[in-house]
């Protein structure tokens, strides 16, 4: 059976777990992902908190060029990935408008191939989010506790304020 890798940051020590199930090519996701990195960055330093990332192979046809760009990823160079996270969160626009874009983008840009392991995570994703009833992303929980936010109205602002609210509640 193949170990799944979760793109992880933080020690396994720490005291409060963040789950961020999200997709690249989501652009509410865009908004959490970039208020969940400023805000946790400095916790998963300072050991308190480990931050795991779960891309959410989404089949809706707005969300597939992001399962694209997830095949490329190489989940144990994690702070390399999180470097090509940012950057395609900064050009979604871009590399959205076609298939041929982000295959380009991820070969081209990022000098990377489709890894295998992306199939077998993309299938324990998908039966967790059945399991857990997660439906939508973002969808975020913080030691097993739903993160309730508004992806659709919060700023990048509001969510960093309700993350530390309820960081500092666990």
């Amino acid at each position: 059976m193949t170990e799944i890798t979760h793109l992880t940051f933080g020690s396994d020590d720490a005291a409060i777990t963040v789950e961020s199930f999200i997709n690249f090519a989501c652009p509410y996701c865009k908004n959490y992902f970039k208020a969940a990195d400023k805000t946790l960055q400095p916790l998963i330093e300072q050991g308190k908190v480990k931050h795991v990332i779960k891309h959410f192979d989404k089949t809706k046809q707005g969300l597939l060029k992001g399962t694209i760009a997830n095949i490329y990823l190489d989940y144990h160079q994690s702070d390399e990935t999180l470097k090509i996270i940012h950057k395609l969160y900064d050009t979604q626009r871009e590399w959205k408008v076609s298939f041929a874009a982000i295959e380009e983008k991820m070969e081209q840009e990022f000098k990377l191939k489709p890894r295998n392991s992306a199939d077998a995570r993309s299938l324990a994703i998908h039966a967790e989010t059945f399991e857990r009833g997660i439906n939508g992303i973002p969808t975020v929980f913080i030691n097993g506790e739903k993160f309730e936010f508004n992806p659709l109205e919060d700023t990048q602002n509001v969510i960093e304020s309700k993350l530390v609210q309820q960081i500092n509640e666990a």
